[in-house]
């Protein structure tokens, strides 16, 4: 088979997927170009208070205590502690469960995040936990377009098999032929009409090939986990470890736990501390590892013993391979400001590709240009 066939019926699926899905490609991708920045923007709409007093931070087990007394929540729920990343911040308390008594603005809520003054222990705002409604939605529609986790998270699965489709196409018919590469990458002054769009399409493409395919290949693997983890691997994510409390025996509280992390990872930034509860569940404390993800420690309740440490970055096989899609995907973690700005960029190419793919159609219709071809001739005649 000739390879202008091959080529042609390249062309045909390139155009096809294009024209047909162009409209959900645009919706998930803009979607997500907003939500790379969604924390500058919830931080920006409504910023965080700022602790206001110096000296030594209280310890972890009083500020809880004082916690739960603002919002008179149940002893013995799940309470996690989310350190100060800088001096003036406020640290985070996160209460799960049931609460008896809450500001009106936020009527049983099921999560309360509370800010902190780190060192007086003073609740300085009580909010809902998690995002800004308007990114809770736009993370919803993103994830499954508003149609259920059991439709809707396949159907943006395969929206990203056809994204990886529309990239792996377009970079053969991108591929410039002999003497003509200095042109591939970019448009030309004098290009007018068919010609303008064709090299805008493509060279928006190639120059933003690595990151586009990088991003629709991680959405295909966040939408089938389970898929993706076993082409990787054979082995099966490990299950949360299990303890038993010695009966009568006194709990840890989130200083022990801290104490333990510091000496057990020396120099580790801490995340969060964790104290579940479930009776069968360990004290946790996250700290940073690579590509922007956490390490995981689960400590006893009553001995401090260190049960097990999960750091799926660092665990080779389906657990490294599935741990950098997430921020590989966001642009979150520690990739760099540079991969956040080039995954929001990659999210508002689609929409590029969807107008200029569009107007190549309709002019080739209206000229009745067969559409696989796209020779200069063709493009420099094309002066609409």
């Amino acid at each position: 088979m000739k390879f202008a066939t091959i080529r042609s019926a390249l062309f045909q699926v390139h155009m096809w997927v294009g024209l047909v899905l162009g409209a959900l490609f645009v919706a998930v991708s803009l979607s997500g170009s907003i939500l790379v920045y969604d924390d500058h923007f919830t931080d920006w709409i409504a910023p965080a208070p700022r602790a206001v007093t110096a000296g030594p931070p209280a310890p972890w087990t009083v500020v809880g205590e004082y916690a739960r007394k603002v919002v008179q929540a149940e002893e013995g729920g799940q309470i996690q502690f989310l350190p100060a990343p800088r001096a003036g911040d406020t640290m985070m308390v996160r209460l799960a469960g049931k609460h008896r008594a809450v500001p009106e603005s936020l009527e049983k809520p099921v999560n309360l995040l509370l800010h902190i003054d780190p060192v007086s222990g003073v609740t300085m705002d009580v909010r809902r936990d998690g995002r800004l409604p308007v990114f809770q939605w736009l993370h919803q529609f993103h994830g499954s377009l508003k149609l259920g986790r059991d439709f809707g998270r396949p159907l943006v699965g395969w929206l990203g098999v056809g994204m990886v489709l529309l990239g792996l196409t377009g970079i053969v018919l991108w591929w410039p032929k002999h003497g003509q590469w200095k042109y591939a990458f970019l448009v030309r002054k004098t290009a007018t009409g068919l010609r303008f769009h064709r090299e805008l399409h493509a060279a928006a493409g190639i120059w933003m090939f690595v990151a586009f395919m990088a991003v629709s290949f991680s959405g295909v693997a966040i939408s089938f986990p389970q898929t993706m983890r076993g082409i990787v691997s054979a082995d099966a994510p490990p299950a949360a470890p299990k303890v038993e409390r010695i009966p009568g025996g006194k709990l840890l509280g989130p200083d022990h736990v801290v104490q333990i992390v510091k000496k057990a990872m020396p120099g580790a930034k801490l995340r969060s501390v964790t104290i579940p509860d479930e009776a069968d569940a360990p004290l946790s404390a996250a700290v940073d590892s690579r590509f922007g993800t956490t390490a995981t420690f689960f400590v006893h309740p009553n001995t401090g013993a260190v049960i097990a440490v999960r750091d799926v970055a660092n665990n080779g096989g389906g657990d490294s391979f599935m741990a950098l899609q997430r921020p590989m995907h966001d642009g979150q973690g520690n990739l760099g400001w540079i991969w956040e700005f080039l995954v929001f960029l990659s999210g508002l190419v689609p929409l590029l590709f969807v107008i200029t793919g569009t107007i190549m159609w309709l002019k080739k219709r209206k000229r009745r240009i067969p559409m696989s071809t796209m020779t200069d001739d063709v493009a420099t005649a094309d002066a609409d």
